[in-house]
This record gives structure tokens, C-alpha cells and sequence, in this order.
């Protein structure tokens, strides 16, 4: 029988393969993932934004409920955590996908293992999913970041996370886009992956808090692992954790500030503009936007949006600095107020 998928998805599972049987077959390799087979509970953390922080609490809960866990984060900083104990992952600079073989090694022997999903491309994120052999998937979101290694836009972005997750595991999706979700679905669907969306728990007094979202994906990942999921009292003090992270300050003058510097996405961004909105007395933001050299795909997105903004009257101007500032002082429709990296911030 002839295979009908399309020459790239042939390929790529041809590529999976052979990179994971490259690994198998050194000593390490095949030790490695005689380790990961013995672990009862395993979870991998995909996505564009807040993985770091579902990874630690979904360890949290794990712990809770009595299990000897590892759970490793990737961010800025990356830490290991055994149990609840935290430990800095030490780099030559170079960041590898087979450091984890090393890291869960050192912690050998736990009963859950909890890993946020380092790739960066379809390929490594693939590759990073089997290291784990997860039972459960987790892909938090799709967000337009990353254009030039995941796609250009949200359906390219989600078609690339659709072919990282191995055939055996639950999805969970912790995405509010419900036209991201019937995609997935299909596309999960189409491949005989089980697909799940997180969702708040019937009258749920935190359906519609900031962040909440993030809660709900550990709550339904503990169900799909067998395990009781998180009481409302929990649920609370997680978001009231997540809360006082963004430093939320009321000025004198009856306005709101917030720290977004992690909202470096446009879906993200429009959440936290909501949010914002719904607590003042007028509809209007003033945004700052701090641009990177290394993102030009970012700041592209971040001026289709500005104008989008500008068009529906909720910015009347933007603050803009960073090594593209100039470019979006170009090409922005709204007045760009432009601050070279000396201006004091306040």
C-alpha cells in the first residue's frame, strides 16, 4: 500500500526516526530511555508563552499528591527541580536537547517526570517530546512568536505543534482560540491522538480571571493522568501567586500599570490589553514597546497590531525603544514617542 501523506510529513517522520535511533544506540541513549519507560507519570509542556509556570505547578501538585517528582524549565534561567527543591542547569553557553538525558540522570530514580518543551523548530520540539515519551501533552498555546521557526502565522504555528506529539499521548490544549481548538481537533483527530481543551470547572468563580487559563491545564492534565484534580482554594492561591508577579500599581491619577515585559506576543498582548481595559474608566492604553535585534519577526507583528489598535481608536500613541525602534517609528500608524536605551524610566 502506497503512503499518501505529503512528501514533507514523510520526511520528517523519516528524519524523527533516524535521529532517535542515532540516540538509542549509545549507551547513554538506551539507559536514558530504560529510565524514562520506569516513570509512572510523565508530561511534556509545549507552547509560546507561560510554560515554565505550568511546568512548576503542575510539580507542585504532583508533589502534593505524594509522588517523588523531576521537572525541568527552560527559560532565561533553567532549573531542574526535584520535588520542590530547585537547582540552576549549568551551560557551556550552548543550549542541548540531550542535557535532559544528563539532568533526569542525576535525579534517577522519580515517580513523575514534568518537562517543558525546549524546541524551538517542529524538529527539536518532535525530538524533545520523545525524549520523554510523555503520557500527557500539554500545548498550553499558539501564539505568533517564533515566525521564522514554527510558521508565519496561528494555523502554521499549530499545524507544526500537531506533528510533534507522539501517537500514544493525551493533547491538552490550554489555547482560547476555538478556531485553533477545532483545528487541532481535526488534525489529532486525522492522526488517532486523543484531544482535550482545559476548561474552568461548571461555575468556576475564576473562569474569567487574568491567567486563570493556566490553572485549568493543570487541573485537566492531573485528570488525564488519573490523579484529583486542584480545589478551588488552590486554584486561588495559584492565581494569586500569578497575579503578583505582573505588579499590578495604581497611579495616583486613577490609572493602572502593569508589567507585561513576558507578553511579547500579540494574542498575549491583546489578553493583557482586555484585562487592562475592563478595570479603567476609558478604553484607551498607552503602550511601551521594547524591540530586539533578534526578533525582527516579532516587531513586524507588533506594528501590524499597533495600527490595528490605532484604527479602532484604543491607542492614541506608542513609546517604542530597542533596536527597532526606529523601523516602528517608520512604518507605525499611531504617534511613536522614540526613547534611545539612556532614557531614565520614569
Amino acid at each position: 500500500m502506497s503512503d499518501r501523506r505529503p512528501l514533507r510529513d514523510r520526511t520528517a517522520g523519516v528524519v524523527r526516526r533516524l535521529a532517535r535511533s542515532a540516540f538509542r544506540f549509545t549507551r547513554r541513549g538506551r539507559a536514558h530511555f530504560e529510565r524514562v519507560e520506569e516513570v509512572p507519570y510523565r508530561v511534556t509542556v509545549s507552547g509560546v508563552r507561560g510554560k515554565s509556570t505550568v511546568v512548576r505547578w503542575l510539580n507542585e501538585a504532583l508533589v502534593e499528591r505524594g509522588l517523588e517528582t523531576y521537572a525541568k524549565v527552560t527559560g532565561d534561567r533553567s532549573f531542574s527541580y526535584h520535588g520542590l527543591d530547585e537547582y540552576e542547569i549549568e551551560r557551556d553557553g550552548v543550549t542541548r536537547l540531550y542535557e535532559n538525558e544528563r539532568e533526569l540522570r542525576a535525579y534517577w530514580p522519580v515517580e513523575a517526570a514534568v518537562v517543558e518543551n525546549q524546541g524551538i523548530r517542529e524538529y527539536t520540539t518532535r525530538l524533545a517530546n520523545e525524549l520523554f515519551d510523555p503520557h500527557v501533552v500539554v500545548l498550553l498555546n499558539v501564539r505568533r512568536d517564533h515566525q521564522s521557526t514554527l510558521g508565519d502565522d496561528l494555523t502554521d504555528i499549530a499545524r507544526a505543534f500537531a506533528r510533534t506529539a507522539p501517537e500514544e499521548a493525551v493533547v491538552i490544549s490550554g489555547d482560547r482560540n476555538d478556531a485553533i481548538n477545532d483545528y487541532l481537533r481535526r488534525e489529532f483527530d486525522r492522526q488517532g491522538v486523543e484531544f482535550r481543551v482545559a476548561e474552568p470547572p461548571p461555575d468556576s468563580p475564576f473562569a474569567d480571571t487574568f491567567g486563570a487559563q493556566s490553572a485549568f491545564v493543570v487541573d485537566e492534565t492531573l485528570r488525564a493522568l488519573g490523579l484529583d484534580p486542584l480545589n478551588p482554594g488552590r486554584v486561588e492561591s495559584l492565581l494569586t501567586e500569578l497575579q503578583s508577579d505582573w505588579r499590578w500599581r495604581r497611579l495616583a491619577g486613577g490609572g493602572l500599570v502593569c508589567n507585561g515585559a513576558m507578553m511579547n506576543d500579540i494574542e498575549s498582548t491583546e489578553l493583557l490589553r482586555q484585562h487592562l481595559t475592563e478595570r479603567l474608566a476609558e478604553p484607551t492604553v498607552t503602550p511601551f514597546l521594547f524591540t530586539r535585534r533578534d526578533r525582527s519577526g516579532r516587531t513586524a507583528a507588533f506594528v501590524h497590531y499597533l495600527d490595528w489598535l490605532a484604527d479602532a481608536d484604543l491607542i492614541d500613541r506608542v513609546h517604542v525603544a530597542g533596536t527597532h525602534a526606529a523601523v516602528v517609528e517608520r512604518r507605525a500608524a499611531p504617534r511613536v514617542i522614540r526613547h534611545d536605551l539612556s532614557t531614565d524610566p520614569e
